[in-house]
């Protein structure tokens, strides 16, 4: 499924398109859990007993909306997020001999303009773990054109250090949308882009440095995707830093400098005996 090739583009690049690379039933099951997730309705809530209430999505309609870590609300979500085929992309474009999920979005993009996705790092979004050896995959539930507001990818943009979070993700504006590089940027360097226009089922890999963002929506069509983050075998939990995470649940029983591996973020390749 990964080739040399892939890899190969990958550490150039800081990311890599892979077309359909979920079959068309799997995006129908995505989509139809998405659809319960953000009505409320929850097949399997994994959290603990205690703070099992409705989650309210994060983020505006006027720009996106998402729910953060729905895999421990719905069955079919915490499959694919387990799913070991993905595991083992995320693993071999890392060149990690192992990887567990840490993070999953669903992620809602409205129709008819409204506000772009500022130029970021997910890694600024991760404090908890002490290398930025991770990345993400971000998963087409439609046929995503270039009106809607795909994901842009700044190519080779890993490769120049991590940056702190822009002062605005999803309310930004035309004139700070690339705000997020300008302490970072090499100087002079021309800003080559990669465009993630994919048909349902495709997808893009990118790496927890890599900068990227989004257009608005111009199309009449919402923009839907998943997208999936698996940190490698050298990520460490910094405890220090979970305390303020919106789900500090999610870091029980780590040891602080240990990996980032428990219940609710288990390995998923290779895939432990006891999961």
């Amino acid at each position: 499924m990964i080739t040399t090739h892939h890899v190969e583009a990958f550490r150039r690049d800081g990311y890599v398109i892979l077309d359909r690379l979920i079959d068309d039933q799997t995006v129908d099951r995505i989509k139809a859990a998405m659809a319960r997730v953000y009505e409320g309705n929850y097949t399997a809530d994994r959290r603990p007993p205690a703070i099992r209430k409705a989650v309210a999505p994060f983020g505006s309609a006027k720009s996106v909306q998402w729910v953060l870590n729905a895999r421990v609300l719905d069955h079919e979500l915490w499959q694919l997020s387990i799913s070991r085929e993905l595991g083992e992309c995320a693993a071999r474009l890392l060149v990690s001999p192992c990887v567990s999920i840490v993070e999953d979005q669903l992620l809602a993009k409205p129709p008819n303009d409204g506000l772009p996705v500022n130029v970021h790092q997910d890694y600024s979004y991760w404090p908890f773990s002490r290398s930025n050896h991770l990345i993400s995959c971000w998963i087409a539930l439609c046929d995503v054109t270039s009106d809607m507001g795909p994901l842009l990818c700044i190519k080779g943009s890993h490769k120049w250090g991590p940056a702190k979070r822009p002062s605005e993700l999803i309310l930004g504006r035309e004139d700070n949308w690339l705000e997020g590089i300008s302490e970072v940027k090499p100087d002079e360097q021309a800003l080559a882009w990669g465009s993630a226009e994919l048909k349902a089922g495709g997808c893009v890999f990118f790496h927890a440095l890599t900068f990227h963002g989004s257009r608005a929506n111009q199309s009449n069509r919402w923009r839907t995707a998943m997208s999936l983050h698996w940190a490698s075998e050298e990520c460490k939990a910094d405890l220090a830093e979970t305390r303020h995470h919106n789900y500090p649940y999610f870091f029980a029983r780590l040891k602080d400098g240990g990996r980032l591996v428990n219940k609710y973020m288990p390995q998923v390749y290779p895939i432990y005996a006891e999961h």
